[in-house]
């Protein structure tokens, strides 16, 4: 089969996220994909995560916001399905016109990244053969798509390190604990003291974008190393887990249309326990996979509580290894393909 797919790819959005373990199982299993994505001028996300392009990657399009597209190596590729990624990040009007064109050869799949039933009419304007959403949340689609289809968001696949040989790679202390603390688009620095005994065994390590606003960046405590990151490629972010003890994901509904934290699908399988706060509905479904907070005392407690028991390390990182196994990308790729085999030819 030959899978198309026009999203975000090699950029730090939770939507390539999402596609790139997607796209990149797909070839796993012998599959020929194309992407086609953002040209660099104009792109959905912060930064780029990867170094360069893979050999199946053709930037042709902007954003919405320019509606720049160049639709002649979507309509000169041949391929048997169109994934198309979070719609309200592509050139919708430029889309909506080679769209017919599309559909005569071809069947065409919405993964729809919307927390809510959007209210602009030109949403709904694509005749798709299929609709996927990855949480329960966004059962809404049912009422507009009726055979919209529940598909788990990927992990990333388990991998590891060397603690030790990290954190020399890193210049980061070998004889302290080390909190990371991921800070992106706004997260406010939540955990900014450490209590009692954790404040001499441990240290708190914010990767933070080189703009981002916070008072003890130009004389830290000495409790806390800053790194300003310019760009957080998807290897650093992995380096950063392999040599911390656990990462805090402070983070809650978000001022735009997200529905899970994509950073906790990518983070999962590292081996690094993740710590959530309790009130969000960022990080359904996973439940037991991640250690959740009510607020800094319960947090600093919880912390300590991790780093004093093994057994409790060893239980959320066996449940988290269990999640990501379950929801591999491999896993996920394969029930993509059984939805398209389902959707038949285009008519």
């Amino acid at each position: 089969m030959h899978i198309a797919m026009m999203t975000a790819w090699n950029t730090d959005s939770g939507v390539a996220v999402h596609a790139e373990p997607l796209g990149k199982a797909w070839k796993e299993m012998g599959h020929d994909v194309t992407i086609f994505t953002h040209i660099k001028d104009d792109f959905h996300g912060e930064s780029f995560s990867g170094e360069e392009d893979e050999d199946y990657v053709i930037r042709c399009f902007g954003t919405q916001k320019t509606n720049f597209l160049d639709p002649r190596p979507i309509l000169s590729t041949d391929f048997d399905v169109l994934v198309v990624q979070d719609l309200r990040m592509l050139p919708v009007e430029g889309l909506s016109k080679i769209f017919p064109l599309i559909k005569r050869r071809s069947r065409t799949v919405h993964v729809v990244h919307e927390n809510k039933l959007p209210q602009e009419p030109w949403f709904y304007q694509f005749d798709w053969d299929g609709v996927v959403y990855f949480d329960k949340k966004q059962d809404f689609l049912n009422d507009v798509y009726h055979h919209a289809k529940l598909i788990p968001f990927p992990c990333f696949p388990a991998r590891s390190r060397d603690k030790n040989e990290m954190r020399k790679e890193l210049n980061l202390p070998l004889d302290k604990r080390i909190i990371y603390i991921f800070c992106h688009r706004g997260y406010e620095p939540f955990l900014r003291d450490l209590r009692g005994d954790l404040k001499k065994e441990a240290i708190l390590l914010y990767v933070v974008p080189s703009d981002y606003q916070m008072v003890e960046k130009n004389e830290p405590p000495p409790w806390m190393i800053i790194r300003e990151q310019k760009v957080l490629s998807e290897k650093r972010f992995d380096d950063y887990l392999f040599a911390s003890d656990c990462l805090i994901l402070h983070k809650f509904n978000s001022l735009y249309l997200g529905v899970v934290s994509s950073t906790a699908f990518q983070a999962l399988g590292a081996g690094c326990p993740i710590f959530v706060p309790e009130g969000s509905d960022y990080f359904t479904p996973l439940k037991n996979e991640l250690l959740y907070y009510n607020d800094v005392s319960e947090l600093n407690k919880m912390v300590i509580e991790l780093f004093r028991d093994e057994e409790k390390r060893k239980n959320i990182l066996d449940a988290a290894y269990g999640f990501v196994e379950m929801n591999s990308p491999e896993i996920i790729a394969k029930l993509f393909i059984d939805f398209f085999v389902n959707l038949g030819r285009p008519r």
